[in-house]
């Protein structure tokens, strides 16, 4: 109960030191100001993790390792993506105002025990970043999208509720006994959540929307928004739903269709960050493979790449905001990037090899769990159609690698063999992604350790 208090209480701290900074219009002190704090709120979640604090607040929250997990995910993210705001964003008082609201949301639903908390917390993580993406007067399509998007899931999550609250007379999230309509329940949680987590067929209006906002917010899109989703669908399906074996062979079938649906359409993109959208759309596929398995090696292993897949798509995400402030949108514009910035270059690389699963990097260790969580659950088919799509998503990560380091400067204009820098709060968002990315790559032994105990407490629970 103390470590509630304490976390809400460094919470309450964010948002009024926000509305006082933002008042007051000091843009580089509110930036310090929301890293100091952000940093805390991972220290404290980490401390959480390390103490194993499990803790129930009014029966509709719950702090325990797997709400940390999400809380130190979504707490790093958010400070990664401040960085990004800062460099690029119209007007980073009111982004910061915005998305520590949406914060909040990411908050509650990571520790959600009730129905209730759930979609509040979606409610209050979704509507702040219709307004983050209008921040930009360019992307008033792209939040008119989101905004529709966000409303067909809220009310497809509701009419789910409403059954869920019919079938089990609670709207706790605890085991429940088979009935048709708790089923259908559970068919519509895949489908609303499935929408802001990007299952096909779910996601037609995502592309849209990640390439029309600014790409510091579709970073917080797909690597933070995108995970609050997945936080809500594996506690609603593991803790109500475990006893459901067709609900987990549907999550099977989705992860298929996801997973080739984008990569496949994902060969044919010129436009960089729209490339990366449905490279998203496949990752939620591959995430899709270990919750199938509805057991403790592959939640371990959907958990471990929720983590992956969140930082190294920020990270790359920033690396696109760098060149779209350089006018360069597509892969054809990245031909002779080495040679304007070696880091830019070498980032993008990385980031775009941990999505193939090069070895060393989380992304490989990921996809190693998953589908070893698979192969030990009897879905040896279900890894080996993974295993494919990783080999196919090898053709459209490489070209932008091979357009970087090619000696042509086709797209660069006339000064392509000039330097071009980068901002230093850009640069330090990329380099703490990289980090990340490599360090727990190298040495994932702590990561696992965390996942595990996080997907050993949902099961238990």
């Amino acid at each position: 109960m103390i470590f509630v208090l304490i976390f809400l209480a460094v919470s309450v701290i964010l948002l009024i030191g926000n509305l006082a900074l933002g008042i007051l219009e000091k843009k580089r002190i509110q930036l310090a100001y929301n890293i100091a704090v952000l940093a805390i709120l991972v220290l404290l979640s980490l401390a959480g993790l390390a103490y194993g604090i499990e803790t129930t607040f009014l029966n509709v929250v719950s702090v325990n390792p797997f709400s940390l997990f999400f809380i130190a995910i979504f707490s790093m993210g958010m400070l990664l993506v401040n960085l990004l705001a800062y460099a690029y964003s119209d007007n980073y008082g009111d982004f910061a105002i915005l998305s520590v609201f949406a914060l909040a949301g990411m908050y509650m639903l990571s520790m959600s025990n009730s129905l209730i908390t759930v979609f509040i917390g979606l409610e209050l993580a979704s509507l702040p970043s219709v307004f983050i993406i209008l921040l930009s007067k360019k992307s008033v399509e792209a939040a008119v999208k989101f905004f529709i998007m966000a409303s067909i899931a809220i009310s497809l999550l509701s009419l789910a509720i409403v059954l869920f609250y019919g079938g089990s007379g609670s709207l706790t999230l605890t085991n429940t006994t088979h009935s048709e309509m708790l089923a259908f329940a559970a068919v519509l949680f895949i489908v609303s959540l499935g929408i802001d987590a990007s299952v096909f067929p779910f996601n037609l209006l995502i592309p849209d929307v990640y390439e029309g906002s600014p790409a510091y917010v579709t970073g917080m899109l797909g690597g933070l928004n995108k995970k609050v989703a997945f936080a809500a669908l594996i506690q609603i399906l593991i803790l109500a739903f475990i006893g459901y074996r067709s609900v987990f062979d549907l999550l099977a079938v989705f992860s298929v269709i996801t997973m080739f649906f984008g990569n496949i359409v994902a060969i044919m993109q010129k436009n960089l960050k729209r490339m990366l959208a449905y490279s998203s759309i496949s990752q939620a596929g591959y995430i899709l493979i270990g919750m199938a398995t509805a057991g403790t090696a592959g939640l371990m292993g959907s958990l471990f790449q929720i983590f992956a897949h969140a930082f190294a798509f920020i990270g790359i995400l920033g690396v696109v905001a760098w060149l779209e402030s350089k006018q360069m949108h597509t892969i054809d514009d990245l031909n002779g990037l080495s040679r304007k910035n070696r880091f830019a270059a070498l980032a993008m690389s990385l980031f775009m090899l941990t999505f193939v699963g090069l070895p060393f990097t989380t992304g490989f260790v990921g996809k190693f769990l998953i589908f070893l969580g698979a192969a030990s659950a009897g879905l040896a088919w279900l890894a080996v159609l993974g295993i494919i799509n990783s080999v196919i998503s090898i053709y459209y990560y490489s070209r932008p690698i091979m357009a970087a380091y090619s000696v042509e400067n086709k797209g660069m204009g006339s000064n392509a063999i000039r330097h071009i820098k980068m901002e230093k709060p850009v640069v330090l968002a990329i380099s703490i992604a990289i980090i990340i990315t490599v360090v727990f790559g190298v040495y994932p032994q702590p990561l696992i350790a965390i996942a595990h105990n996080a997907a050993t407490y949902l099961l238990g629970a």
